[in-house]
């Protein structure tokens, strides 16, 4: 179906990818995995045609139809609907429009042959139930609010991705390229995309920081070395790569410290069999035999000096394995300032907005100091808007917020728009933070991976995982002891999720989380968990719980 040969792409000086070769065929599920910024997304965007390689060649099979979802989407709308957004992504209004300007000339069997392709491609597409698939689509990744006579242009910027991911699903693609999928989906829109994918019969090659959902969908794993620049794949889902990673680092280890032992003993023997060498060329007869001296000493120095050089030979020989070259790691630690009056206490508030009919409540409700609560539901159920009336970032509607007077709060918001773009981060924590000095922060953003030319950009200019991972040193240095976190995986590589999955289990404060990555739920120990669900707060037994009444509905 498709096969990539030796793949070289690079910007400038910087080398992307160094030889990628791989091959899939027709319906077969592919993870694409790696860290931030080894050129995942630049190879979705070779083989969606978008970029051209500097070498190499990609063969695909005639009529090759793909479809490809950026990680970051902009959709050119005017004035267009949705669902004629949908039809025109899909193709299927340029089919309709070249099958109208045939209709009247049939009687040309040329023509007639173009005709029967254009039907046969307008329905594999399901042209005469089209609509009916939109709306389903909609439905599944939770735009059930959004009509298909609405204008793209009225549809916020995160339900906009979804528009997007449901056109490219509507295109009736042979090849499935998604960057980023599950970013802005909720828990019950996931669940919904896993099921469609697994039974899609298009092949997919996926980026995902989602353990879970790639466990769910892939049957092998893509890996770009973030060394090398190279692929490898493997066998098998998430899990099952991850396992044959972890087993072939250990392997590769024992087998550089069996070799290392084996040198480091056969130079200490030959060490040894010197010192003998040594030892016989000085000995001295007792009878002070010169010849016999000078025999004994020569013989010494042939047999164990021989034997010394043939150890070193052997240890030479012995094989100089190389260590597979290990990533710096990211290491959070959040350590909350000290206080006695941390409680917050909710007495009848409700959220929302004054311009809309939007809210959520009353609500009753303490939080002690050290909780650690999971918030859930729907995309546009009130989640954020819940915590940042919580956290003093918007007046309840009605009813009071009693906030104990030494907490230090931090909110990450899903659009990360609490950071000031129009400000470098050097800027940021000289004002923000107890760092006083610019040679101090760009130390200390150095730990989370960000170099001192990070620093000084524009913070706007930065990655989204850039501008995540200074989040996260943000509060780190302010020493939060509530911790308001929006849906913090997205960005952040599979290395760097670990890194904060550890801080948040070791973490002391208050702790607010909202979040759709399931493998991360699981390690981060909550102690409660609450839904919102058509304008109520609803409390669950446990996260399994909640799992268990999403797939319900």
């Amino acid at each position: 179906m498709l096969t990539v040969r030796n793949i070289f792409k690079r910007y400038g000086p910087v080398k992307v990818l160094l030889g990628v070769s791989f091959s899939f065929v027709r319906g077969q599920k592919i993870a694409l995995v790696g860290p931030n910024g080894v050129g995942k997304s630049t190879l979705l965007r070779i083989l969606a045609g978008l970029e051209s390689e500097d070498r190499g060649a990609i063969e695909k099979s005639r009529r090759l139809l793909a479809g490809y979802l950026p990680q970051e989407v902009a959709i050119d709308s005017g004035e267009e609907t949705v669902l004629e957004y949908f039809r025109t992504v899909s193709g299927i209004a340029e089919i309709e429009e070249a099958m109208q300007k045939i209709e009247t000339k049939l009687s040309d069997e040329t023509l007639l042959a173009e005709y029967g392709e254009l039907q046969e491609a307008f329905d594999r597409l399901g042209g005469y139930v089209f609509e009916k698939k939109c709306r389903k689509a909609l439905d599944g990744l939770g735009l059930e609010r959004i009509a298909l006579t609405q204008k793209v242009a009225k549809v916020s910027g995160g339900e906009r991705r979804r528009v997007a991911l449901a056109s490219v699903l509507l295109k009736g693609a042979d090849l499935l390229l998604l960057d980023e999928p599950t970013n802005d989906l909720d828990l019950e829109s996931l669940l919904w995309l896993e099921d469609y994918l697994i039974r899609a019969e298009a092949a997919v090659l996926v980026a995902s920081h989602d353990r879970e959902f790639l466990d769910h969908i892939a049957e092998k794993v893509l890996e770009i070395d973030w060394h090398y620049r190279t692929a490898e794949m493997f066998t098998g889902n998430y899990t099952t790569y991850q396992k044959e990673k972890a087993e072939r680092l250990r392997r590769e280890r024992e087998l550089f410290d069996r070799a290392e032992e084996e040198r480091a003993r056969l130079h200490d023997t030959s060490d040894e069999k010197k010192e003998w060498a040594r030892i016989g060329s000085e000995m001295v007869m007792p009878d002070n035999d010169k010849m016999s001296q000078g025999y004994h000493r020569d013989r010494s120095e042939r047999k164990f000096g021989a034997a010394s050089k043939a150890l070193l030979s052997r240890a030479d020989q012995v094989d100089r394995l190389q260590l597979t070259p290990l990533r710096e790691e990211l290491r959070l630690l959040f350590e909350p300032q000290e206080g006695e009056n941390r409680a917050i206490m909710l007495r009848k508030i409700v959220c929302g907005y004054e311009e809309t009919e939007f809210s959520v409540g009353p609500i009753d409700m303490d939080i002690p100091y050290g909780k650690r609560i999971g918030i859930f539901g729907r995309n546009g159920a009130g989640k954020s808007t819940f915590i940042r009336t919580v956290l003093g970032t918007l007046p309840p509607l009605a009813g009071t917020v009693e906030r104990g007077m030494e907490l230090t709060i931090a909110i990450l918001s899903q659009e990360n728009d609490l950071i000031p773009k129009g400000k470098t981060a050097t800027e940021w924590f000289l004002a923000e933070t107890p760092l006083e000095e610019p040679a101090e922060v760009h130390l200390y953003l150095g730990k989370f991976l960000l170099n001192a030319e990070a620093a000084e950009f524009k913070m706007g200019e930065l990655s989204p995982g850039e501008r995540m991972r200074l989040s996260l040193a943000y509060f780190m240095a302010k020493g939060a002891n509530v911790l308001a976190l929006d849906e913090p995986t997205n960005h952040l590589d599979m290395d760097a999720i670990a890194a904060l999955e550890e801080a948040l289990r070791l973490y002391q404060g208050t702790l607010l989380l909202v979040s759709h990555d399931r493998a991360f739920l699981a390690n981060v120990a909550l102690s409660d968990i609450y839904s919102i669900e058509q304008g109520k707060l609803l409390k669950h037994e446990s996260y399994e719980s909640y799992l268990a009444h999403v797939a319900k509905k």
